[in-house]
């Protein structure tokens, strides 16, 4: 969210301001734009031509939490799903070995079976 914030020359923050888009004329006081989950601490003044928020990040929430482990299982899903496709192409891979074994005994049994009774 896009916030004009008001600070003194130590950094401390005095105002925020929503809603606004033209800076205030005659104090300190720069555009910063708040990440979800963030809270604006102070602006490091370090730089006087260049000043920098500095956010904290409050400790995490259960929805927070769930929100995480939603991502974690998502992920181990994504992995299951691809360790069975690999899996199933291995089988079918099987499955045509198999039957090329099963094609070349059924060649031998009617080529034995032909020769029976002919002398070699």
């Amino acid at each position: 969210m896009k916030v004009i914030v008001i600070y003194d020359a130590a950094g401390k923050v005095w105002n925020i301001i929503y809603g606004e888009d033209t800076l205030p004329q005659g104090i300190p006081a720069i555009f910063v734009d708040i990440p979800d989950g963030a809270q604006l601490d102070r602006i490091d003044t370090t730089d006087s031509n260049n000043p920098k928020p500095i956010f904290i990040y409050a400790p995490d929430t259960d929805i927070g939490n769930l929100q995480v482990r939603v991502s974690q299982l998502e992920e181990e899903l994504t992995n299951t799903q691809l360790a069975l496709i690999e899996q199933y192409e291995e089988n079918l891979t099987l499955h045509e070995e198999v039957t090329n074994t099963q094609l070349a005994l059924a060649e031998l049994y009617e080529s034995n079976r032909s020769n029976v009774g002919k002398e070699v």
